[in-house]
């Protein structure tokens, strides 16, 4: 029987790792109080800098001594706790409270596994960037009606030259939900990638050759479409198929993509917000919330699945 830890246990978990970040921003505000008492004459004292050098020395030094301070008192006194509170919300909690909706089956849980950046790059549903930058964790794995499905947080970036720096960007962060399958008769004949219109936000990597428009002009307007076979794109472009593709964005308010390809289905939510990280500043019955919130996300988004293999 998979061990589980109470809401009041949790939130006392919670509550110490909250009281530990406390400490940590008081000890780092005293710390830098400290340095500028101690430096501020030191700086403004006649020197052969000009008074700007000397603002912009203690402009730039104090950022760079807070950061130091935290860091080092994060590590000391919030790392330990927060550790103990995630692993037990994550592992403890989480888990049994998917278990306990009775939505899915056969529920694995592995923090430290996820997608490889292959197969998302295979899976054509956003821009995977450069594989060295690649990250992917908290792989949750299961069944949804006969369905097999796994759901992983993943973050995507490239390195970019801007003159003579070169900076990361992130192109895509957020969850990508794969779902396996289609009967062997429907399986999806190349790939059909769908792609929500977002201003100054563009998730797609690499796209099929075809471009494709359906006769739902407003689907259109929201959602770039392209395929390999455009007979096959119509095929699975149903009006209830798009119906449920619009209520799905609709109801995570993210920017979504999509993608079937041969027997699966893939489908990426840009989001900041981790699945299964905890946060010491929202109480459990919150956190609670949240978690019964992405598990209606999960279950949502295979039904996008199941409306196809239902109706063909």
């Amino acid at each position: 029987m998979r061990e589980t830890i109470s809401d009041l246990e949790l939130e006392n978990r919670r509550k110490k790792a909250k009281g530990r970040v406390v400490v940590a921003v008081v000890l780092t505000v005293l710390v830098v109080v400290a340095a500028l008492i101690l430096f501020v004459p030191i700086i403004m004292s006649d020197s052969d800098y000009t008074l700007y050098e000397k603002i912009g020395g203690l402009i730039i030094g104090t950022p760079a001594v807070a950061i130091g301070a935290f860091y080092l008192f994060f590590t000391i006194f919030v790392n330990r706790a927060y550790r103990h509170f995630n692993d037990a919300y994550k592992n403890k909690y989480v888990l049994p409270l998917i278990e306990e909706s009775g939505m899915f089956e056969d529920i694995r849980y592995d923090a430290k596994q996820g997608f490889d950046w292959d197969t998302i790059r295979s899976a054509a549903v956003v821009n995977c960037g450069d594989k060295k930058y690649f990250t992917s964790e908290d792989m949750l794995e299961g069944r949804y009606k006969n369905v097999s499905f796994g759901a992983s947080d993943v973050k995507a970036k490239i390195l970019k030259r801007r003159g003579k720096r070169s900076e990361l960007e992130t192109v895509f962060s957020g969850q990508i939900l794969r779902f396996s399958t289609f009967h062997d008769t429907k399986e999806s004949r190349g790939y059909l990638q769908i792609f929500q219109k977002e201003f100054l936000s563009n998730i797609q990597g690499w796209t099929a050759e075809h471009a494709v428009k359906t006769e739902n002009e407003a689907f259109n307007r929201r959602f770039q479409i392209f395929a390999e076979d455009e007979h096959n794109a119509y095929y699975i472009l149903t009006p209830q198929f798009m119906e449920k593709i619009e209520a799905f964005a609709n109801e995570i308010n993210e920017q979504i993509a999509i993608c079937f390809h041969q027997s699966s289905m893939y489908v990426a939510i840009k989001r900041t917000k981790s699945m299964f990280d905890a946060g010491v500043d929202v109480p459990i019955a919150e956190q609670k919330q949240d978690i019964l919130a992405d598990i209606k996300l999960l279950q949502d988004a295979g039904d996008i699945l199941l409306c196809i293999t239902e109706t063909k």
